[in-house]
């Protein structure tokens, strides 16, 4: 199954160009089997999130991207994300109370690695292939994810029609619920992948 781990949507990504049913309709038709709605600082709710599932018929999972003092961070299984500290330490005890997870995404944008010694314990591990980012940076953020227990995930960091479906997370086994989801993160048997389309 092919989920796209990060994606961007109008109205609660300000930056993005894309409507949720406009995604979601090349998702589909770019061969994806899912999506994750990874929204800046902000988590879509749980009603509108599973309306937009039933009026699609269509894999949508819930994550939320932040911005912290250690870059960006994919965190799922955060229910809302309001009022968190940009300090990835904060943002880590609090997703460690709750059972929720943490990717640092696109760490090698920039050029620049931002995990540390120090940091390296906040992060599930890294998203290994970035749609958005250069081979050169998705192969250094690749060459990170090895140092993890967990191999790193893949989004397209869709915010325009182009962008959807250039990268995703391939996992073994068919994936319908959020609690599925974050079982399967955990179990660590999926693959980030590039795609072309």
């Amino acid at each position: 199954m092919l989920i796209d781990l990060h994606c961007h949507t109008l109205p609660l990504s300000t930056c993005s160009a894309l409507e949720p049913g406009q995604l979601v309709e090349l998702a589909r038709e770019r061969g994806l089997d899912g999506i994750c709605l990874t929204e800046h600082d902000r988590a879509w709710p749980a009603g509108e999130l599973e309306a937009l599932r039933k009026r699609t018929r269509f894999p949508i999972f819930s994550g939320v991207e932040l911005t912290t003092d250690q870059g960006h961070i994919l965190a799922f299984g955060l229910d809302d994300p309001r009022g968190f500290s940009a300090i990835a330490r904060a943002v880590y005890e609090a997703a460690k109370a709750c059972g929720a997870l943490l990717y640092l995404a696109h760490p090698a944008r920039d050029g620049l690695l931002k995990v540390t010694h120090d940091t390296v314990e906040f992060f599930m591990s890294v998203e290994a292939v970035n749609g958005s980012d250069s081979r050169l940076q998705n192969m250094a953020a690749s060459g990170l994810a090895q140092g993890f227990r967990l191999p790193g995930i893949g989004g397209s960091d869709a915010h325009t029609a182009a962008e959807v479906g250039r990268a995703a997370t391939r996992f073994p086994t068919r994936i319908e619920t959020q609690a599925e989801l974050l079982e399967a993160l955990r179990a660590g048997t999926y693959e980030a992948v590039a795609l072309e389309h």
